[in-house]
């Protein structure tokens, strides 16, 4: 084949390379995605929230610092030991203790 017929059918295999580029955007509606960003936003904690009546939890730096040292020299303090509560076959609920 020569050069001179090759350069129309590369010219050929480009245009149809880039036909793939067209914006397909244009054939959507204009609330196209909303939905999925409204549930994205949903899920975002703000960090900065404000809550009315509701008091901030206090925290304690010399507390918080003793834990971080006691962390540091593996002398972690475990946690209570707690018990949950259980339903028996009946359908009444027993108090806390172990399950049986």
């Amino acid at each position: 084949m020569s050069c001179t017929r090759m350069i129309p059918l590369a010219a050929l295999a480009v245009a149809a390379a880039l036909s793939g580029c067209v914006d397909a955007r244009r054939d959507l509606s204009p609330g196209f995605g909303n939905t999925v960003r409204a549930d994205l936003a949903a899920q975002i904690a703000d960090p900065e929230a404000r809550y009315e009546r509701v008091r901030q939890p206090g925290g304690d730096g010399v507390r918080a610092a003793l834990a971080a040292s006691r962390y540091g020299k593996n002398q972690v303090i475990q946690p209570a030991q707690a018990a949950t509560s259980s339903i028996d076959s009946k359908g009444g609920a027993k108090g806390p203790g172990p399950a049986n």
